[in-house]
């Protein structure tokens, strides 16, 4: 992966992975809160294997890209239409990952954009009927109630041999294998890359995801895929059910027994087939 910084009007400075040959179609990721675009790497691998040019865009307030302080869902897609016109790309399909799926969701509004994918994607949280689908879906574990109080300085510095311990009741048993796994390292060290800059991007991320996005999910006619395990004790599966029955272009992939982090790793190829297939629409 090549990192870019790429300077926007009005003093911004984004940071962009990128991985494969130039192309002027591309699949855009956009990681999750707690993050950066280095924790995306079983996409970047599952892309360079389909031969498709991959871009990843560290989200305002994390590592090296700027503070966009005020943002919300619905004009997230202004970095990505920065970085779709620096690259000159004609169409891409964008994926987002955790609090990355409403930035994902947000590029349907430029007309380059061709689908959107969302993996383990927050939905927003203050739907009438929002708290139906937490009752008709209620997460594993109790974890959720006291997520506010998380300690966000233990990632600044943790290491892979922590990520367990650290996120406790947040890992489903998939989870653990993953972070007890070959790959703790690198999930370590897209973290810590993601902290480097501040804790800005997470707190900007928890707001935002939690207010009005400010999108009209009815005006959304690309496809959709919303990939959910149903074991995610982070974005748990209501997420998933409340984005696919609100958006009438989206289709709902249920992976059993995947939690928020092992659901990447173990349906990376498939993610990104699906990707393609709305490329080539």
């Amino acid at each position: 992966m090549q990192t870019k910084l790429l300077h926007l009007p009005e003093g911004q400075t984004l940071e962009v992975l990128t991985h494969g040959a130039a192309d002027s179609q591309a699949v855009i990721f956009h990681h999750g809160a707690m993050a950066s675009s280095e924790i995306m790497a079983p996409l970047y691998r599952a892309a360079e294997k389909m031969n498709i040019f991959a871009i990843g865009i560290t989200r305002p307030g994390y590592a090296q890209s700027s503070r966009r302080e005020g943002r919300r869902a619905g004009n997230y897609y202004l970095e990505t239409q920065a970085v779709s016109d620096h690259f000159n790309l004609a169409k891409f399909v964008s994926l987002g990952w955790s609090s990355g799926g409403p930035a994902a969701i947000s590029d349907a509004q430029d007309f380059r954009c061709k689908g959107v994918v969302t993996i383990a994607g927050d939905a927003p949280r203050v739907g009438h009927d929002w708290l139906a689908y937490v009752e008709k879906y209620p997460p594993k574990n109790d974890a959720l109630s006291h997520s506010d109080s998380f300690d966000f300085s233990a990632l600044k510095s943790i290491t892979g041999n922590e990520l367990a311990d650290v996120f406790g009741d947040l890992l489903s048993a998939a989870d653990l294998e993953i972070c007890d796994g070959e790959h703790r390292d690198e999930l370590a060290a897209g973290i810590r890359h993601g902290f480097s800059g501040g804790d800005f991007g997470v707190t900007d991320d928890f707001e935002s995801d939690a207010a009005d996005w400010g999108i009209d999910f009815s005006t959304i006619k690309v496809p959709v895929a919303v990939f959910q395990g149903d074991e995610d004790r982070m974005c748990t599966p209501a997420h998933g059910y409340y984005l696919a029955d609100k958006i009438a272009s989206a289709r709902l992939f249920i992976v059993g027994g995947q939690g928020h982090i092992s659901l990447i790793y173990s349906q990376g190829d498939r993610i990104i087939t699906k990707a393609l297939e709305f490329l080539n629409l």
